[in-house]
């Protein structure tokens, strides 16, 4: 599915910005967003060592229809069911596609790869059960992240690492 440049930056910033939230609550660090661009889509730095992470940001959607529906977009009535057998197998290819793509990026910094679940249906749990059935490919991404929303706290706080 494609977007309107301004939603897409809207949608990697949105995502970037949760990210360093997390890692400055988890780490106490101070990251800071200095940088959007593309290959890779974010910029953060450490404010306190200068140390800098590039980072690749994704989204994950069951399929086409799903994404219409999370953005208000869709006409249909109703979805059909999804498995989360179908959501790890759409997650590999992925993961695949990112690892492919990030062997063409020049970086001088690490990289690294975020992954927003955008599931209304399955949570940090489901992907969790799941975990022996994800295949994180070799890449050049030294870190790889699964971002998902914490219903409790209705924010973005939830990281799940799987590199």
């Amino acid at each position: 599915m494609s977007y309107p440049l301004n939603e897409k930056w809207l949608m990697e910033e949105g995502a970037a910005q949760a990210l360093v939230a997390i890692l400055n609550s988890q780490q106490g660090k101070d990251y800071k967003i200095t940088k959007h661009a593309d290959r890779p889509d974010i910029i953060i730095e450490n404010q306190q060592n200068g140390r800098r992470l590039g980072v690749e940001v994704t989204h994950l959607f069951y399929d086409s229809e799903e994404a219409r529906a999370v953005f208000g977009r869709s006409h249909a009535q109703c979805h059909p069911p999804e498995y989360i057998e179908e959501y790890i197998r759409r997650l590999n290819v992925l993961l695949q596609q990112k690892s492919e793509k990030a062997k063409g990026y020049s970086h001088q910094d690490p990289l690294a790869l975020l992954i927003r679940v955008v599931s209304p249906v399955f949570h940090m749990v489901d992907f969790e059960v799941y975990a022996s059935k994800i295949q994180v490919p070799p890449s050049d991404f030294a870190i790889i992240w699964l971002l998902f929303y914490d219903f409790q706290a209705r924010a973005w706080t939830l990281l799940e690492r799987l590199r």
